[in-house]
């Protein structure tokens, strides 16, 4: 971990704030039902701004995500930072993890919390009927057109100052925010609905959109070249401790084959060249 925040260090520059993108991933050949043993399970944390995987903590279950994440938290630095997380990241103690090492968050929210998320739907459901009258609140839409699909993307972010009880329940929390979605293959279109709690304020709807969107960069980027890439679902590898460094050691090598912008060639293909060329074997670890 503390080579990938130097390497962090190193390939740093850019003007947004980093997306730091907390989701985990099952081995899913790695269980052995004979011995009772379930598949390993890896909690990542993803920096999507610049490519890397920032660290990792494996749990028995997809389930101990909620204990795992805080302990990641912790190895890493989110310090000025947007930290996204999946529903079952939306907790408090999470967020006052987050709050506490100085990063901001994203956290989805769905009906694994009925109560908590009827009140907020409530909110925006009182929104739309008076359009908004009387919140503070900032609305944006984006259309999007790629891959034989039409999108459009409604994003609403207000200020948490309208229920002053989710303010006080949450640490840090300033905004909740809604992303309505409308999309459009093959002549249907389809809607779904997603609602947020961050840490954000409502005038920095930019920096809301842009981490909504780049949380699934670590489904993309990470979790799919894993598989596609290094073949980790298929892996069968369950003695002792052997799958949990088998799955650390890929991640090393995908941090090391992304980093490499000398040639415009995939990971797979990277691999193959780093085993045929000792030059080019010794550039990408060196």
């Amino acid at each position: 971990i503390e080579w990938t925040q130097s390497i962090r260090e190193l390939v740093g520059g850019h003007d947004n704030q980093e997306i730091i993108s907390i989701d985990g991933k099952t081995s899913r050949c790695s269980h052995d039902r004979r011995k009772g043993k379930n598949p390993l399970h890896m909690v990542s944390a993803w920096a999507s701004e610049q490519g890397l995987l920032l660290g990792q903590i494996s749990t028995e279950e997809k389930s101990n995500e909620i204990k795992a994440i805080p302990r990641l938290l912790g190895m890493i630095d989110i310090k000025g930072a947007i930290v996204t997380t999946d529903a079952m990241g939306c907790q408090k103690d999470i967020a006052a993890s987050i709050v506490k090492q100085e990063g901001d968050y994203i956290l989805t929210l769905k009906d694994n919390q009925p109560t908590l998320a009827d009140n907020l739907k409530a909110i925006f459901v009182l929104g739309e009927k008076t359009q908004y009258k009387n919140m503070h609140h900032l609305q944006k839409i984006e259309k999007v057109k790629a891959h034989g699909r039409i999108e459009k993307r409604r994003y609403t972010l207000i200020s948490s100052k309208q229920d002053t009880e989710f303010q006080a329940r949450w640490p840090g929390l300033k905004s909740i925010g809604m992303l309505e979605v409308k999309r459009t293959i093959n002549y249907e279109t389809t809607h779904a609905v997603r609602y947020f709690l961050t840490s954000l304020p409502y005038q920095q709807i930019d920096d809301f959109m842009r981490g909504v969107r780049k949380h699934w960069n670590i489904e993309i980027n990470l979790h799919w070249s894993l598989d596609v890439s290094f073949a980790d679902d298929l892996n069968r590898t369950r003695v002792g401790q052997a799958a949990e460094n088998l799955s650390i050691v890929k991640r090393i090598a995908l941090n090391l084959l992304k980093q490499d912008k000398s040639t415009n060639i995939g990971i797979t293909a990277k691999r193959k060249k780093a085993g045929w060329d000792n030059l080019y074997l010794k550039k990408i670890i060196a």
